[in-house]
């Protein structure tokens, strides 16, 4: 399982080249959430179980800063969707 520090690299890296919107990142790796044997509810893996990381970002939504999670499956680090305010964004290669 890769590490909290390892997620918090990975999506920051991913919000940097893909150039996405946003305020500011959720500064505390311990604040990065683990999630285990939990099926993932969107995207391409859609119906999987696995151990998925949460990690957040803010970011205007309207006249206000809204919470944007990114959901990053824990054993391959790889990236795998952002739960938005009222859907969710796939992350695709």
């Amino acid at each position: 399982m890769i590490t909290k520090e390892k997620v918090k690299k990975i999506v920051e890296k991913y919000i940097e080249e893909k150039k996405v919107s946003h305020t500011r990142l959720v500064d505390d790796a311990e604040k990065i959430t683990l999630y285990k044997n939990k099926k993932i509810a969107y995207g391409g893996r859609e119906g999987e179980i696995a151990d998925l990381y949460a990690y957040g970002y803010l970011a205007m939504w309207t006249q206000e800063e809204k919470y944007f999670g990114v959901y990053v499956d824990a054993h391959t680090g790889e990236l795998l969707y952002i739960m938005t305010p009222h859907w969710y964004i796939d992350i695709e290669d």
